[in-house]
């Protein structure tokens, strides 16, 4: 058997994957820390805009979420959207931008409290690979032996919305696989499909791993499925406030894949007067 630090097996994650869609994976990192790194990226959010904008770069143009830098979205502008600020950090933009880096300190301080968090997740995504391995040959080539792993970590704020309502819409996530790893308040749900959404707890010093769209592109089975999912607003006392909910989440594709479209993505959200 596969020894890994995270203290799981095979057949303890395979099994999770299969019968709720998620698993619970080690990710020793402590709440004072992300909360660092969140005031950090808030900080970050109040910068001028053309500071915000000023890193934009792609380690995947085949993928939609090869994207690194800052986005700002809105739902009234496209039927998948969400209210919503974010930034993908990944270390390539370390060697394309220092001279930036260093005459912006704000964003200097928020991208290096990033790094270590990106870190401990390329670790961890590594650890789960060698026990998915023997099943899954060549899984770990195929997404970490390149110069730019197709690895992002999202920095994510939702802006306000009424509780009950989305907060993020129903959807498969576009990569290959994903990594929830810490949020201010709970509200995700995970299942297979509209049907079995249920709300999952973040359990201190753990994260969440789901499969994601394309994950058969490179892991190619029938016993499995990606998780569908959401974010609702389940805190009232949180309506009227600067934000609805803060998250961090990394998301992880092979090398040299495309995206799946939006209609395979979102293919059951029919809009907020479904649901």
């Amino acid at each position: 058997m596969q020894q890994t630090n995270l203290n799981l097996s095979f057949e303890e994650i395979f099994q999770a994957l299969q019968q709720k869609n998620y698993v619970h994976v080690p990710f020793p990192y402590s709440q004072a820390d992300f909360e660092a790194a969140i005031q950090s990226f808030f900080a970050f959010l109040e910068a001028p805009e053309n500071i915000k904008t000023h890193i934009n770069l792609n380690i995947a143009p085949l993928h939609r979420r090869g994207d690194v830098g800052y986005q700002s979205r809105q739902a009234s502008d496209h039927l998948y959207n969400d209210n919503k600020e974010f930034f993908h950090y990944h270390p390539a933009l370390f060697e394309k931008y220092p001279d930036f880096l260093l005459e912006n300190p704000i964003v200097n301080d928020f991208v290096l409290k990033a790094k270590p968090i990106w870190d401990l997740v390329y670790r961890t995504i590594q650890e789960i690979f060698t026990l998915l391995e023997p099943k899954f040959p060549g899984l770990s080539d195929n997404v970490l032996r390149t110069k730019e792993p197709h690895l992002l970590l999202r920095f994510l704020k939702y802006d306000w919305a009424n509780s009950g309502k989305h907060l993020a819409k129903p959807h498969f996530d576009a990569g290959s696989f994903t990594l929830a790893i810490a949020e201010s308040s709970p509200g995700l749900r995970i299942g297979s499909c509209p049907d079995d959404l249920a709300l999952v707890d973040q359990t201190p010093n753990h994260a969440i791993f789901m499969l994601a769209s394309n994950f058969q592109k490179i892991m190619q089975t029938a016993d499995l499925k990606p998780g569908w999912h959401d974010v609702i607003q389940l805190d009232e006392t949180l309506i009227g406030k600067p934000f609805a909910r803060w998250a961090i989440v990394a998301f992880i594709e092979a090398h040299g894949v495309e995206a799946q479209p939006r209609t395979v993505t979102h293919q059951w959200y029919k809009g907020e007067e479904a649901y």
